[in-house]
């Protein structure tokens, strides 16, 4: 196998406890953690590749399996009666066909609304009403205005605020 270089194996590290590396990489990063020549500043990581590698070759008796097995407890059975499994199908079949109810309901609704006329036949007279309520609405617009400028003059005056 080839000689790995120092920015190689910081990557390679990088991606293995990030999760990213191949089996090919992780092989790489093993093989260079057991080859004995490893460069100082990566020492920290040795003892992990090094156990991992050992820890392979461990294997577990029948015994052990055997004692471990009869320790754990076997799972709990959960019987569900005839009347609890009715009454969970009852209550979705009652919410759905209230969420039904709900939807149609919403339907009607939107079928029944009034639907909008237009409230002018001459348009210069719908012309001359929009213009004249608009120039309402800026002529209070100015007056709010106003009277904000007003309401914040005397704080203008002690240096509070500044209006540009």
């Amino acid at each position: 196998m080839e000689a790995i270089n120092r920015k190689e194996i910081e990557t390679l590290l990088q991606r293995y406890f990030e999760a990213e590396t191949d089996v090919h990489e992780e092989r790489r990063l093993k093989t260079y953690f057991n080859s004995g020549e490893i460069d100082p500043s990566f020492e920290v990581y040795r003892d992990f590749f090094v156990l991992t590698h050992h820890d392979q070759s461990i294997e577990i008796s029948d015994a052990f399996e055997r004692r471990l097995m009869d320790k754990i407890s076997p799972a709990p059975v959960i019987r569900i009666g005839i009347r609890r499994v009715l009454a969970i199908a009852a209550s979705l079949a009652l919410i759905v066909a209230a969420g039904w109810w709900v939807i149609s309901q919403r339907n009607s609704d939107e079928a029944t609304q009034v639907v909008m006329e237009d409230t002018y036949d001459d348009p210069e007279e719908a012309y001359r009403q929009v213009t004249a309520a608009l120039a309402l609405m800026s002529s209070t617009m100015d007056k709010g205005q106003q009277m904000t400028i007003q309401s914040v003059a005397p704080a203008q005056e002690l240096d509070v605020i500044q209006m540009n």
